[in-house]
């Protein structure tokens, strides 16, 4: 399970930095990642994440992650975003974000959505985020990925 999660969010974030046209191009995309993808794997994971591939205006066709999938913050919405957020404090390999009632979902969905690469993922309460990190991951390169989506993040550390 743990090497289909972690394909996936290759995938996500192959996807998300190339215009990619085939599924050969993305295998040896994901090859160059180290991982070794069947076709027929990869097929599945681009089903299953709702991949869809898309008409270039240029012609052609690439993949793309539909826009009602991505949880990208609007840059009009940051500063809001921000204020909801109280806190963020580090132990170990996790980080506790503290939230206004009723924002820890929607911040977990949106650093979920953008996947950093230093986040396995995050668990979210009502006013409580705790997001995961990925082993070797150290706090500074967490907050550089958040704050490539949501700029001002730093401010909050605790």
């Amino acid at each position: 399970m743990k090497d289909k999660i972690e394909r996936q969010r290759a995938i996500h974030r192959i996807i998300g930095k190339h215009r990619i046209s085939s599924q050969d191009e993305l295998m040896s995309l994901l090859a160059k990642e180290g991982i070794e993808a069947t076709q027929a794997t990869v097929s599945r994971d681009l089903k299953e994440m709702r991949i869809v591939k898309m008409h270039s205006p240029s012609g052609g066709h690439f993949y793309s992650v539909p826009t009602d999938l991505l949880h990208v913050v609007p840059s009009t919405d940051v500063k809001h975003t921000l204020s909801s957020i109280l806190s963020i404090e580090f132990s170990g390999a996790l980080a506790v974000v503290k939230t206004r009632p009723g924002y820890a979902n929607m911040l977990g969905a949106i650093i979920d959505g953008n996947a950093p690469e230093g986040v396995m993922g995050s668990i979210a309460g009502d006013d409580t985020l705790l997001i995961v990190m990925r082993e070797g991951t150290n706090h500074q390169r967490v907050l550089e990925d958040i704050s490539s989506f949501m700029p001002g993040i730093e401010s909050k550390i605790k």
